[in-house]
């Protein structure tokens, strides 16, 4: 779970919110970004080295948690459906924007490879993890 701070994060891929941020008093926790490129190694029969080439290819991953408590268990369990129905078409951009300074940061391409949501009494969890091309400061 996130620790209380007045640094919070609202996360959406297209239109639809992930993370609400403060308005919604749901702070995405355990976020992971990482990045890599795609390489072709060469080695010929004399060379004493491998040779590696860049092929510019970039990939990012953000992964996250969120997790939200509710009025009762019935009010989580609809959450985790609404939820669940709609990521069914998705617009390509995830946006991260920090606040309280409205910085916004956006991962192009982007597409949601995995979401995992549950509930536990009266608090929903879900676990996202978005794949895409270039992660960039606006």
């Amino acid at each position: 779970m996130p620790f209380e701070s007045d640094h919070r994060m609202k996360i959406l891929i297209g239109t639809v919110i992930l993370a609400g941020g403060r308005e919604a008093d749901e702070e995405p926790y355990d976020l992971k970004i990482s990045n890599s490129r795609s390489v072709q190694m060469s080695s010929s029969v004399r060379a004493s080295t491998a040779k590696v080439f860049d092929r510019g290819n970039q990939q990012t991953a953000v992964e996250f948690k969120v997790s939200k408590k509710h009025h009762s268990s019935a009010d989580a369990q609809s959450h985790v459906l609404q939820l669940a129905s709609s990521l069914k078409t998705l617009p390509p951009t995830l946006t991260v924007i920090e606040e309280p300074s409205n910085a916004t940061y956006s991962l192009g391409d982007a597409a949601m490879e995995d979401v995992q949501s549950t509930c536990s009494g009266i608090v929903s969890t879900h676990v996202y993890r978005i794949i895409g091309g270039n992660f960039t400061k606006n």
